[in-house]
């Protein structure tokens, strides 16, 4: 027989719900009539079902309560660390966010029927505050997003935006998000957050693009981890610089950017062992076509600088390039031809259609010239053997010829200035006079333990005008423009500014005493820089400590070092470093990595005040 207070959950039973639920919980029989298997006539609940349901909604009841509470507690946190910033205040609360999350889903596990409740679910953002992910509150994540739009796309084209802001928030794509803290907060200009939580916040998105990109190699991935290598490359080379590139060329590799294929491709030389599929093209959206054909790209022109930099040859191999050149911006997403990269630049004709991706096509053509020069001056030479110098001079020459041909066959929409400020034509003149600066400065300060490599005296004087050139170029961009251009600016700018004072020192301009008015603008531009990019300032370091010891009274020590160009760059770490001393900071003293710069490594000089480089004797063999 049913209990009274079963009767009562009876009617209620009858009263709510569809009869499919209330046949879920009615007993057919009471307990007596089911012992005895015979018919009962005052069916109900099942004994104890009731008290079963009291205890379950007490249970959802507190646990429910502890998770508004959690809620607050993070809310109060978060609230805290606005009003009273702390160090390395976004980490603690991306931590505390993440264990107060698992306990929060502990406690759901132990409540299965709160699953319901909409209170369970996992934020995606707490306002005002840090969400799980690490990255910052969605209104500043929105800033950092237009920023870099603003100030790093032009250079480093690699979304299509309206295709990235519509899917910026999807789980997926977070690790593109880090990617734009890492390299968009060091524009940002509001006072909060403050300094010390932005840096935490770029260090942590920094890990995990790391974690991110070492288990998986997807075009989001490598994408990320390309936003990491600009950082990189802003801080200066350096052994991290070197690992981020190394992991951005294996990711390149094998995702096969190098190469895209279509339907009308004809395979002629087939391996027999291949990780691609050619096929794979064929499933990409024509969006996301160009991304990965851009992607390709600014790894390449990362490639170069990073290699130049260091005295080493590129890692990727222009033959081995199958690619289209970048999409005008107002065909990104439109099917179109594209124009095809050629590995051997050829003059283009003057009457060329204008277009907004002109401008890119004749900047990675420049890029290949610089890969061209780089491999020209890292290849060992035997200075001692007349045939090895002369085959080596001939293609100098043959190679300045070719480039100075390319120049002067440029339209005149690329060869003039823009009407408007424009970085890819900024950066497509300074490559160019960058090109110029290596070889020239290669031609006029050879070994002087040569007989058959002697100092050319035009060489002089075309480093001199290329480094004037440079100087104007710096001179004619405004601040604000500067912030619109990337560490590469700021690189050629250095070896410009170096290349200026082992020429002014080794006798060429007028006056030792004098600094040559060249100089200033150069390091002007530099300090402005060095607000975005801390390569920068180390660069205005080095020279500033030439400039400021070349009259010490125990002999220019620094300037000797300077000069010694068959210095690595850890050599010139560790003599600059001891020569700096307290006159450095720490960031200084361990940051010397950028100058290991191969444009002078022909081999042992004797370099000395009065007579750098063997200025006595020219031979006019360019």
């Amino acid at each position: 027989m049913a209990s009274g207070i079963e009767d009562i959950c009876f009617e209620d039973a009858l009263d709510d719900g569809p009869p499919s639920k209330r046949r879920g919980v009615l007993s057919k029989a009471c307990e007596a009539c089911q012992i005895k298997k015979s018919k009962c006539d005052s069916p109900g609940l099942r004994p104890g079902y009731g008290k079963a349901v009291e205890q379950r909604l007490s249970s959802l009841e507190e646990n429910i309560e502890k998770i508004n509470q959690t809620l607050e507690e993070v809310l109060g946190q978060v609230r805290g660390a606005k009003a009273v910033p702390q160090q390395n205040a976004a980490e603690t609360i991306v931590d505390e966010n993440t264990q107060q999350w698992q306990e929060t889903q502990q406690m759901l596990e132990l409540a299965p029927y709160a699953s319901a409740s909409p209170t369970t679910q996992p934020p995606r953002s707490i306002s005002g505050g840090v969400p799980k992910s690490g990255l910052p509150p969605d209104a500043i994540m929105e800033q950092l997003v237009d920023l870099f739009f603003d100030k790093i796309y032009s250079w480093a084209p690699i979304f299509y935006r309206p295709y990235f802001t519509a899917n910026m928030q999807s789980a997926e794509r977070q690790v593109l998000l880090h990617g734009i803290v890492v390299v968009a907060f060091r524009h940002w200009k509001h006072a909060d957050p403050p300094r010390d939580v932005r840096e935490s916040y770029i260090k942590s998105s920094r890990e995990k693009i790391l974690l991110e990109t070492i288990d998986t190699c997807s075009l989001i991935s490598t994408q990320a981890l390309s936003l990491l290598a600009i950082d990189a490359i802003g801080q200066g080379p350096a052994p991290r610089t070197w690992k981020v590139m190394a992991m951005l060329h294996a990711a390149a590799q094998e995702l096969g950017l190098a190469k895209s294929h279509s339907l009308t491709d004809v395979e002629v030389d087939t391996p027999l062992v291949r990780n691609e599929d050619p096929d794979d093209d064929l499933d990409l959206s024509i969006v996301e076509a160009e991304e990965k054909r851009r992607l390709f790209w600014l790894i390449y022109r990362q490639d170069q600088f990073s290699s130049v930099s260091r005295g080493q040859p590129g890692t990727i191999n222009v033959n081995d390039i199958h690619l289209p050149y970048p999409a005008a911006e107002e065909e990104w997403g439109l099917p179109v031809t594209p124009k095809w990269f050629e590995a051997m630049p050829q003059l283009r004709p003057t009457m060329m259609q204008p277009s907004s991706n002109i401008l890119w096509q004749y900047y990675i053509d420049v890029m290949v010239f610089l890969d061209r020069t780089n491999q020209l001056l890292v290849k060992p030479v035997n200075l001692s053997l007349p045939a090895h110098c002369q085959e080596w001079q001939s293609n100098f020459r043959r190679l300045d010829t070719a480039l100075s041909s390319w120049f002067e066959n440029l339209p005149r929409e690329v060869r003039d200035p823009p009407a408007l400020f424009d970085p890819v034509w900024v950066m497509l003149h300074a490559t160019f006079h960058l090109n110029n600066i290596r070889m020239y400065t290669v031609a006029a300060f050879p070994s002087t333990s040569s007989p058959y490599m002697k100092p050319s005296s035009s060489g002089r004087g075309r480093c001199r005008q290329s480094v004037r050139n440079v100087a104007s170029l710096a001179s004619s961009i405004q601040p604000h423009e500067l912030e619109q251009l990337g560490p590469m600016f700021a690189f050629v700018v250095w070896v410009a500014s170096r290349s200026l004072v082992i020429l002014w020192t080794s006798g060429y301009e007028t006056a030792y005493a004098t600094m040559p008015t060249d100089l200033e603008p150069m390091l002007r531009t530099l300090r402005q820089m060095a607000v975005y990019w801390p390569c920068a300032q180390r660069y205005v370091d080095i020279i500033q400590l030439i400039l400021d010891t070349k009259n010490d009274p125990g002999g220019p020590t620094g300037l000797e070092i300077f000069n010694d160009t068959k210095r690595t760059a850890y050599g010139l770490q560790n003599k600059l470093g001891q020569l700096a001393g307290n006159r450095a900071s720490p960031a200084f003293v361990n940051s010397f990595d950028f100058l290991d710069i191969p444009l002078l490594d022909t081999g042992e000089f004797s370099v000395g005040r009065n007579g750098n480089f063997g200025l006595g004797t020219v031979d006019e063999w360019l």
